[in-house]
């Protein structure tokens, strides 16, 4: 069983343990995050096979506590391949935990989950249950926990649309409905469902979005300062660029190009901070899964920073998931090779110093 390898990158200024010298060492701040301080943490989840691991997603529970789920079997659409979830405490001596299951369903493939917390502390999951030979046989199913994923409740139907799958959370919107971006596998169209009962029930709320010459599909989304809706969705691959939606409810979305956002057609990420910048994690290639790389943005989308690069090199770097902490770090969880999951946490002043 390999250990999970953790990398620090600090400030001057910030106090680490000592023995620096000594090859692989987990190196960690003696002192509390300084926000000025530039902080960049990677680490790597442990896996209970090597084998094919993929489509992770992250949520920060109220005490700081860190989960990570994601799909995990001999391969993709492999009859084996289940949701299973890791763990990590809060503190600066924390490791992640092997992963114990989460979803199984018998003989089928279970994929493409989506953790998030409601109003009331609940942690949710949704994931895809593959009833057929591909993505498009499949339906959302999900289930709930009281207990921050320790347990879990029978799954039940979520989305009962065949063919519709998930990449990105739901976000709560200031009205109290919350927004799921959703995706039709077949025409490669992103849609959105609605919940007004904190995720228990979800609602069509828009037809599903069609462009051309190149598709959109898995949106992520936030709330901008105005209340509208800004979404983020891959392309198909070819076109090189990313789309971007526009809404005012969430129903018609208005679309337009972004090729100043690069993308090989594959899965990114948004995230509103507390602070209300904007968090985006996307591949920076028009063909290739690497680099993947952070971006952030000051003025609710309409420019972002350099990226700074999470992780690059042969072989993919992809489908990133992103949350912020109570204490205010950011946290990127993303498929390493397909082989694993790997863990990065940055906070502001990392993102907007020089890379």
């Amino acid at each position: 069983m390999r250990r999970p390898t953790r990398q620090t990158v600090t400030g001057a200024h910030t106090l680490l343990i000592a023995g620096l010298a000594v090859a692989g060492c987990r190196t960690q701040p003696l002192l509390a995050p300084d926000p000025a301080e530039p902080i960049f943490r990677t680490e790597r989840i442990p896996a209970a096979w090597d084998r094919y691991n993929h489509t992770a997603t992250i949520v920060a529970m109220p005490d700081g506590e860190l989960l990570v789920a994601w799909g995990s079997g001999a391969r993709e659409l492999a009859n084996d391949t289940r949701i299973v979830l890791s763990r990590r405490a809060p503190g600066p001596d924390a490791e992640w935990t092997l992963p114990v299951t989460a979803a199984d369903t018998p003989d089928r493939p279970d994929a493409n989950c989506v953790l998030f917390l409601d109003d009331a502390g609940r942690l949710h999951l949704l994931h895809s249950v593959i009833f057929g030979g591909s993505f498009c046989t499949s339906y959302v199913e999900g289930r709930t926990s009281e207990d921050a994923g320790m347990t879990w409740s029978d799954g039940r139907v979520a989305l009962p649309a065949v063919c519709t799958l998930l990449k990105n959370r739901p976000i709560r919107l200031r009205d109290g409905r919350w927004i799921l971006p959703a995706y039709i596998e077949a025409s490669y169209a992103s849609h959105f469902y609605f919940s007004f009962d904190g995720g228990r029930i979800w609602l069509p709320g828009s037809p599903p979005i069609v462009t051309l010459p190149f598709a959109n599909l898995q949106p992520a989304v936030v709330q901008t300062s105005s209340g509208a809706l800004l979404a983020l969705m891959r392309s198909t691959a070819g076109a090189g660029y990313t789309w971007q939606g526009v809404s005012l409810e969430g129903v018609a979305w208005l679309m337009t190009p972004r090729p100043d956002i690069p993308n090989p057609g594959s899965g990114l990420d948004l995230l509103r901070l507390t602070s209300g910048h904007l968090v985006m994690a996307y591949n920076n290639s028009t063909s290739a899964r690497s680099p993947l790389v952070v971006s952030i943005s000051a003025d609710e989308g309409r420019t972002w920073s350099p990226p700074r690069t999470l992780d690059a090199g042969d072989g993919q770097y992809s489908y990133p998931s992103l949350i912020e902490s109570p204490d205010g770090m950011i946290h990127c969880a993303y498929s390493f090779r397909l082989e694993a999951i790997q863990h990065a946490e940055f906070n502001r002043a990392w993102l907007e110093a020089a890379d």
